[in-house]
Parts: structure tokens; C-alpha cells; sequence
């Protein structure tokens, strides 16, 4: 089964056929040279392979599992000399390169890699879309070949990250467990074979390590978090009942579900439905993460400033129609405090005056949902507590510049103020530098200014609309600023962040996140 499509100025993929082939114990299985490309997936036992050109011979072995990648023209032996057979699945594809002037080569080329290489990687999805390689039996379906195009594609991009990533010891089973992690909050709602997830890492006792490592969680509890903070999020916003509810997050028994979830939560399902469910209207955009992590959608945000504009009517309007029970908002005036409360109760949090897990406290008692709130602040306080260990064996004690760093300006991040200072200064404890103690923010147009600064190692915040290739410029300038002035080694972090770095729960949440696969990366 093949389809052809054109696509200007990108290389394409196009999925050809599926074999499955047996190995049986002690014996081997030769792949005479071919036109097209593969990809072979282990499924049972280890293998063997030697890949041969006319030029280089490489041999390696291959896991349960995993992935490794057949080029074209490429004669490929797989030896079993286990006790049992062994099957691999070949997945046959060909390549098409159109003009690529706006590609650089290497991303269009990494298929095509020069001197003979044996790459073997892992990505969890793959148990699961074997079975759908397997149906496909030659006969012309237009359905299954997009599937199976799509799968195609996420394995070639799958392989291209493992390329393109500098190597060390783990950073194959890390970057597994990012993508299982993925998965899961994908696939939440399914039954995932954590076991078989785990033995298809190649070893699952460092499997569940470094899941637990990644994040602060075994597996099991990781699934259990993220299918009742689904659950959240449809008790307060949808009309299921509690037994839909139950059943949309992957839990058969409505009865097991409610007992799991007044444990964790500490209020049944209804009575976290009850308060869930009061119209709220949000007039601070910060206040937008605190209220996701109580799994709280109000029924209007507005943007952040909108009560200095000229013209307030089209606002207060849009607020009385939403029908609001209750209204949060950051420090407004007065008479527009009082235009508000003839609409409905309004919650001012002076949010500056406070930390991030104060005002989430604050928000979450104002809506009945104090113990929700602490729930989810044990679970980030774990994280916390996880993270502050990789930071101790990365980093030490060395210093760091906490920086923002935009398209065109940045910003650094003192100690006088507690956006940034509170979760990397005080709780993840990194070693604040002399400079940091003098400001609470300093903007600035140049890294000239920022690099002047008495610190040689900086934490660059950086947005996940800028692209990697500014990163690798922003690194590169950083060091090249820094060796003129010191000759101290320059340690350099890139923590990607989506959206606008506000001062709420979600934020501070996916900041852990991202510094701890960063510095396991490294």
C-alpha cells in the first residue's frame, strides 16, 4: 500500500509495508541490501544486528523494545543467540527530498547519514501502534495509511531528537521517560501496562528511578495525579454526573473513584461540584493559573490593565451579563470597586503583597476549595523537594543569575522582590550571586549590561515562541561575553517557558518541570 503526496520545500515520508519476521533461538536472519528505508522494532528478546555497507561494518546489540534504523543499500544480518525466538517488526518506507532552501541540510538529510552508523532508540507510543503496522494486510485503505503516516512521522521525529541530542550515560532512558510522561497525559483516560511501559525501557528497575527522579513520583501515583486533576476540571465545568466523570478519566467503579478522590482532595466529588460549579468572573490574568490548578474555568478574564482605560462600560457590561456570583480582582480604584459590588460580591488579593502559594490559598478558601488547594501544594512541595536535589548535584553551590531573556530587552531577577527569588532562590536553593542582593528587577537592551554583572552562570528564561536557534546564539554570546572577563568555567541554563512568565501555581508548576528534564539532559 503506498500514496504519494508533494509537499514544496519539505522532505517527505512515505509509509510502503509492514513485515514481521521471526528469529528462532541460536540461529540468524539476513536482510539482503535495499532501495528503501526501515525502521525495525524489537519485540521479544535481544538481538544481534551487524549493519554492513562496502565501506564500514557495525554491530551492536538491541533491546526489547527498541527501535534502531536500517539505511537503504545497507546489508543487515540479526542474530538471536537467546533461548527463545525472537520477532522484530520491519517497517518500510521511502524518502522524497523537494527543494529546501528554507531547511538546513541537516534536518532535511539526518536520514541519510554518511558513514555507516547502528542507532537504536526507544519511545513508549510504539507498543501501541504495532498492532495498527500489523493490520495492515496490502490491500488499498486511505485511513489506515494516514494512521500509519502519522505514526511514520512521530518515529522519524522521535529519531531525529536522538541525533540531534548530545549523549550521555542516560539520556536515552531520560528522554523515554519524558515521552512516557507525555503519554500519559495524553492517554490518561486508557489502561496503560506500566510494567510492560517499564520492561520495554530495557531495564525496568532503572526505569521506575528515573521516572521517579523526573518527577518526584512513581508511576502509578503520576497516572492517579493527573486523572483527578481531569476529573477537577469536569466536576466544576461540565453537566456529567459524577459516574461520567468517573468513567471519561479511566475509572470503571463511580464508588472507587469518589473514595480516591475525597482522599486525595478531601471533599467528596459533589461537594467539590458544588463550589466548583460557582460563576466566577476573573479580572486579573495572573489569577488565571491558581484557578486551573483547582480546576476552576471562570466565565470571563479579562486582560491585564483593562480597568485603566478610558472608556470602562463595555467592560462592566460584559462582566453584568456574564451573571457572576463572584468577582476576583487585583487592586482596582474604589468607585470602580463599588460599580462591581452592585453586580456581585468582589475578592481583592493585593497579589503583590503576597507569595504565589499565599494568593492560590487566598483564592482557593474564597471559593470553599481550601483543601484542594492544599492538596495540590503537597504535590508541588514534593516536586520541589526532588528538583532541589538535582540542583545540588549539577550545580553545588555555585551562583546563578536568575534572567528573562526576551527577543529584544531582558530582565534580572533580584532579591527584593519574590517573582523568581521565592521558588529558585528560597526553595529550590540555588546560590544567589552578590549582584542579585542590590536589585528587585533590572531591564536592560543589551547583554553587555546583564554579562557585567559579577556572576559567571546565568539562568536564562526564555519563551517557547523564540526559536532554538536564538537559544544557541543567546549561549553563545553569553559565553563568548563572559570568558573576556573571567577565566572561571561559565555554566549557562535555558529554561523554556510558554506563554508570559506570570507569578501563579501553573506557572511555578511547569518552571520544576522544565528545570529538572533540563538538568537531566544536560
Amino acid at each position: 500500500m503506498m500514496l504519494k503526496s508533494t509537499c514544496s520545500g519539505v522532505p517527505a515520508l512515505h509509509y510502503q509495508k509492514t513485515d514481521e519476521c521471526h528469529i528462532e533461538s541460536k540461529t540468524t536472519l539476513e536482510l539482503p541490501p535495499r532501495d528503501g528505508y526501515m525502521f525495525a522494532f524489537v519485540r521479544d528478546e535481544i538481538i544481534r544486528v551487524t549493519l554492513e555497507d562496502e565501506t564500514h561494518r557495525r554491530t551492536a546489540k538491541v533491546l526489547t523494545g527498541e527501535l534502531f534504523y536500517i539505511p537503504p543499500h545497507c546489508r543487515c544480518v540479526l542474530k538471536n543467540s537467546e533461548p527463545h525466538g525472537a520477532s522484530l517488526v520491519l517497517i518500510h518506507f521511502q524518502k522524497e527530498l523537494f527543494p529546501a532552501s528554507s531547511w538546513r541540510k541537516e534536518i532535511s538529510d539526518f536520514l541519510s547519514m554518511g558513514e555507516l552508523q547502528l542507532y537504536s532508540f526507544r519511545m513508549p507510543h510504539i507498543q501501541h501502534w504495532i498492532p495498527d503496522f500489523l493490520s495492515d494486510c496490502g490491500q488499498p485503505d486511505l485511513s489506515l495509511y494516514y494512521q500509519l503516516q502519522s505514526h511514520l512521522y512521530m518515529m522519524a521525529a522521535s529519531f531525529g531528537t536522538f541525533l540531534q541530542r548530545p549523549k550521555s550515560v542516560d539520556d536515552d532512558l531520560v528522554e523515554y521517560v519524558e515521552q512516557t510522561k507525555q503519554y500519559m497525559l495524553e492517554h490518561y483516560n486508557q489502561t496503560i501496562d506500566i510494567d510492560e511501559v517499564a520492561r520495554l525501557s530495557g531495564s525496568s528497575r532503572r526505569f521506575y528511578q528515573a521516572f521517579r527522579s523526573m518527577t518526584g513520583l512513581s508511576p502509578l501515583k503520576f497516572v492517579t495525579t493527573i486523572r483527578l486533576n481531569r476529573s477537577l476540571s469536569l466536576l466544576g465545568s461540565s453537566p456529567s454526573s459524577i459516574m461520567e466523570v468517573a468513567h471519561t478519566v479511566g475509572y470503571s467503579d463511580e464508588l472507587y473513584f469518589s473514595r480516591l478522590f475525597k482522599k486525595h482532595m478531601g471533599i467528596s466529588p459533589s461537594e467539590y461540584m458544588k463550589q466548583a460549579q460557582t460563576r466566577i468572573t476573573n479580572l486579573c490574568p495572573i489569577f488565571h493559573g491558581d484557578l486551573a490548578v483547582l480546576g476552576i474555568s471562570p466565565k470571563v478574564s479579562l486582560h491585564k490593565d483593562w480597568w485603566l482605560e478610558d472608556d470602562l462600560q463595555p467592560y462592566i457590561e460584559q462582566i453584568r451579563n456574564s451573571q457572576p456570583e463572584l468577582i476576583l480582582s487585583g487592586p482596582i480604584t474604589d468607585e470602580l470597586y463599588m460599580t462591581l459590588s452592585e453586580i456581585a460580591p468582589v475578592k481583592v488579593i493585593e497579589w503583590r503583597s503576597y507569595t504565589w502559594k499565599e494568593t492560590l490559598l487566598k483564592i482557593s478558601s474564597y471559593i470553599g476549595l481550601f483543601s484542594v488547594a492544599q492538596r495540590w501544594l503537597t504535590y508541588f512541595d514534593m516536586k520541589v523537594e526532588n528538583a532541589r536535589e538535582h540542583i545540588r548535584e549539577h550545580l553545588g553551590g555555585k551562583p546563578f543569575l536568575l534572567v528573562s531573556a526576551f527577543e529584544k530587552h531582558y530582565r534580572v531577577y533580584g532579591l527584593h522582590r519574590k517573582k523568581m527569588k521565592d521558588l529558585f532562590y528560597d526553595e529550590l536553593q540555588i546560590t544567589p550571586p552578590p549582584p542579585a542582593d542590590k536589585v528587585d528587577f533590572l531591564d536592560t537592551y543589551t547583554l553587555n549590561e546583564v554579562a557585567s554583572l559579577d556572576c559567571d552562570n546565568v539562568l536564562f528564561f526564555v519563551s517557547t515562541s523564540l526559536s532554538n536557534e536564538y537559544c544557541m546564539k543567546l549561549e553563545s554570546s553569553w559565553r563568548r561575553l563572559k570568558k573576556a572577563q573571567s577565566l572561571q568555567e561559565q555554566r549557562c541554563l535555558m529554561i523554556r517557558h510558554q506563554g508570559l512568565l506570570l507569578y501563579n501555581a501553573t506557572m511555578h508548576d511547569s518552571l520544576i518541570d522544565e528545570t529538572v528534564y533540563h538538568l537531566l539532559s544536560k
